[in-house]
Order: structure tokens, then C-alpha cells, then sequence
């Protein structure tokens, strides 16, 4: 799987995130920062913690732009995500 832009709302405003596809997970980047990334347990999406990461050649920065991705947000990704596999 190539990378895939997504847009969503926040703050009233529609923003372009890209999902990166890594080994077993996918990061997530905004403006060219890095704001996580997650990754299919079960049935279930999580948010990675950052040691989780090869953040090799990319910084995390969670709070870009005050990005936050809570559950809601991950839950978006995930669908979009999981309709770029079918």
C-alpha cells in the first residue's frame, strides 16, 4: 500500500492528513510533521506510543498545530484506512 492523503474536520476547517504505511502500522502526518500512528489490535484501531515508532529521518510532534488525536480521530483514520485495503 502506497501512502493515502485523508482529509477531516478540525477546528471548523477541513485539514489533509497522510497515512504512511510501516511494517504493521501506520503513521500519521500533518504539514510534514509526524502526529503518531496506529495500528489494527483485534478488531480494535490504538494510538502507538511514541517507543513503539521507528520514527527514523521524522520527529513526533503530537501537538502540531493542536492536532490531537483522541479516539474519535483515530476511529476516522481507521475507516479510511480499512476502505483503502478492500
Amino acid at each position: 500500500m502506497n501512502a493515502l492523503n485523508i482529509d477531516m474536520p478540525h477546528n471548523g476547517e477541513i485539514i489533509t492528513l497522510t497515512i504512511i504505511p510501516k511494517d504493521d502500522y501506520f503513521k500519521i502526518a500533518y504539514a510534514g510533521r509526524m502526529l503518531g500512528a496506529t495500528k489494527k489490535e483485534g478488531s480494535d484501531w490504538i494510538l502507538m506510543q511514541e517507543d513503539e515508532l521507528d520514527m527514523t529521518g521524522n520527529k513526533l510532534n503530537p501537538q502540531s498545530n493542536d492536532i490531537i488525536l483522541g479516539a474519535a480521530e483515530i476511529n476516522q483514520i481507521a475507516g479510511e484506512i480499512e476502505n483503502h485495503l478492500k
